[in-house]
């Protein structure tokens, strides 16, 4: 796969991070899902700014919106608490379709968290001095809808075979995932994932390097170029 920094270590914490927000989908505790894929968010943006230091006036509060689903403290908070109601009524038939549709989510969140990285790493490399607030949301709604547009049916199979041979990488990820919701600081440091987890990173990551991927994500990053200039 064709990183812009050929940092193979880098995607590999972007995919552990994309196998332990995946995992949050099987986890039976109301809100801890939504928390997991934040923190993982989060976790993706950082580490790729630390990657990339020194970065300008570029800082993890200037991309929040990059990696953010809450409009800031007030609204996000007010937000959450009208909502929990309802999201904990409904909580037991969402977490039996999450876990229905794992087959097509897990790769799916693995490799928006790849992408989540990856764009980011672009946008520090060729346009850093453009990245404020305004331009992290304009990022953000580039990226949310040349996602939904592409056809990811190669990546669910091949991740899904390749996860298949890996024993106990859901339960360890689960637990990774709980850990993860602890975390306050910027991330700055490898997610301590156990060996099950990184042993499924090393097998996802085996399957991004394979040449037919090159074709897909080069495509995701004409669709998402082209809405940024739009």
């Amino acid at each position: 796969m064709a990183i812009p920094s050929n940092s193979d270590w880098l995607t590999h914490q972007w995919v552990v991070a994309g196998i332990v927000s995946a995992s949050s989908r099987f986890i039976p505790v109301p809100f801890i899902d939504d928390l997991v894929r934040e923190q993982c968010r989060r976790f993706v943006v950082s580490r790729t700014l630390h990657a990339n230091e020194p970065t300008e006036n570029v800082s993890l509060e200037t991309l929040r919106p990059y990696y953010s689903s809450s409009d800031g403290c007030l609204t996000g908070c007010l937000g959450t608490l009208a909502k929990a109601p309802l999201k904990i009524i409904l909580f037991p038939i969402r977490k039996v379709v999450a876990v229905v549709t794992s087959v097509r989510g897990v790769p799916l969140e693995i490799v928006k968290m790849v992408l989540l990285g990856r764009t980011l790493n672009r946008q520090l490399r060729d346009s850093p001095k453009k990245i404020n607030n305004a331009y992290a949301m304009r990022m953000r709604m580039a990226f949310e809808d040349s996602f939904s547009g592409m056809d990811f049916r190669m990546v669910k199979a091949a991740m899904n075979d390749a996860l298949s041979h890996v024993s106990g990488w859901k339960s360890s990820a689960m637990e990774t995932a709980r850990q993860a919701v602890a975390r306050q600081d910027e991330a700055r440091e490898p997610i301590n994932a156990p060996k099950e987890v990184e042993t499924g990173a090393q097998k996802v990551q085996e399957v991004l390097d394979r040449p037919e991927f090159a074709d897909l994500f080069t495509e995701f990053d004409k669709r998402f170029d082209q809405r940024m200039i739009v």
